[in-house]
């Protein structure tokens, strides 16, 4: 696996083999900030998502810009040719080039003065500061960093061929147990499969592979590997995301210049109710009795009766992490927004407190945890951000972000379906055949 890693210049950009000849009939951008150097993206480098849709100000061109005070805003400015959720500046008609949108950075900064703001902050050093809904979990995965019993000590010597002897003794667990055959055989099934993702990693880094590539190579199996067995019985599973997208414009931040590429992500962790059960029923019906028959922000039918828990966004390792901020932003106030209109639909809202939203963004082979949570006093969604997860360049990277989102499947099965049974389907949870209490066991050896 020692494959030659990829030159750089100055600017984190991949070297290629020839100069990039000029195309005489792209327009120049002269005010965007990427540098002198940047390239238009390649086709492929977006993840392909619905059928683009026109600027929201394809009709308005004169941005009718909310009130500003205070030295923060005062640097705002339109970047022409650039569209909100792409990585660089597309080629456009010459109609669609005078059209005008918000740069990811400046669109950051307008969702600040949204009809319901959505603010960034760091993750409070003070752990009574953090919203105490997440406080367990936080401290969960914070634990899970610590490198402390990820790998199984039945797959010690084959560990040890690949990481070395001087791995501490405390990476491996059941150092006291017995192992059964069969726990046995599902550890090394997990070992393998983790091997495989790292070459997948790897080979993604190393041949610049786009982004679909790092998503079917990469993270859908990472996810399928911790969900898989155990917590899909529990009623937590995912979904490829990219091509559904926000069903109703009111759902979105009052912000102008978000584009239709911005109101989707890459991947869902989902409550999922097991076929012909009281849950699954119950969740149907309330996606009937919806007008727009659907229970969440999107209407894609993969997904319409099966509660988005957990929203994940991916970007390749060169990728702008503002693209994937106001991705996370827009898509966390349309859950919050369709949360409050289910509520809203049984004259609930006001009266119950609105759940802690966490969201995955993957920047290359990086895992972070961000905890959206949504302050009703103020109108406000506070990102917290970041939670690290694990990393895809390593071994033990990878059975981090295992361990972690397995911790995080905890969540969704314990506490976020808990929560919309009791508030949206209000009903007595010991009525529908779910399982609450999930005995705390060895994830990893449970498929």
């Amino acid at each position: 696996m020692a494959h030659p890693s990829p030159t750089r210049d100055k600017a984190g950009n991949k070297s290629k083999n020839s100069p990039q000849k000029e195309n005489p009939t792209t327009p120049k951008t002269t005010r965007g900030r990427r540098g002198k150097h940047a390239e238009p993206p390649k086709d492929d480098e977006i993840t392909p998502r619905a059928s683009d849709q026109q600027s929201l100000l394809a009709n308005n061109p004169v941005l009718d810009l909310p009130h500003r005070t205070g030295a923060e805003f005062e640097d705002l400015d339109l970047e022409d040719d650039i569209s909100l959720g792409s990585e660089d500046s597309k080629q456009k008609s010459s109609k669609e080039s005078s059209q005008r949108t918000l740069s990811p950075r400046n669109a950051r900064a307008y969702m600040q003065g949204a009809e319901i703001s959505v603010k960034i902050a760091k993750i409070p050093s003070n752990f009574y500061l953090f919203p105490s809904a997440a406080q367990n979990l936080r401290k969960d995965l914070e634990a899970l960093q610590k490198r402390q019993g990820l790998l199984e000590k039945s797959i010690r010597n084959l560990a040890q061929d690949k990481l070395g002897n001087d791995e501490e003794d405390a990476l491996y667990k059941n150092q006291g147990t017995t192992v059964t055959p069969e726990e046995a055989f599902n550890h090394l099934q997990t070992w393998n499969a983790v091997l495989n993702i790292e070459a997948a990693a790897e080979e993604c880094e190393v041949e610049d592979c786009a982004e679909a590539s790092w998503n079917a190579e990469v993270h859908a199996r990472i996810l399928r590997e911790a969900l898989q067995g155990r917590w899909r019985s529990n009623n937590v599973w995912y979904r490829d995301m990219t091509t559904a997208k926000v069903f109703d414009k009111e759902l979105l931040p009052k912000v102008p210049g978000i584009s239709a590429r911005s109101e989707s992500v890459d991947f869902a962790i989902i409550v999922t109710p097991q076929e012909s059960s009281l849950l699954g029923d119950a969740l149907e019906r309330k996606r009937v009795s919806m007008p727009s028959q659907t229970i969440n922000q999107t209407d894609a039918a993969y997904v319409r009766n099966k509660p988005i828990a957990i929203s994940m966004e991916v970007k390749r390792p060169a990728g702008n992490e503002d693209v994937s901020v106001v991705e996370l932003q827009t898509w966390v106030t349309a859950h919050y927004n369709m949360l409050m209109t289910l509520l809203r639909a049984k004259n609930a809202l006001g009266t119950v407190e609105l759940p802690v939203l966490p969201l995955i963004q993957v920047q290359g082979h990086t895992w972070n945890l961000w905890i959206a949570e949504y302050k009703s006093a103020k109108k406000q969604i506070i990102i917290h951000r970041r939670i690290s997860l694990g990393s895809t360049d390593t071994i033990v990277g990878i059975y981090q972000i295992i361990a972690s989102v397995q911790r995080l499947a905890r969540w969704v099965a314990e506490e976020y379906q808990l929560w919309w049974i009791q508030a949206i389907l209000g009903v007595d949870p010991k009525t529908l055949d779910v399982n609450l209490e999930i005995p705390v066991e060895d994830n990893l050896a449970s498929r």
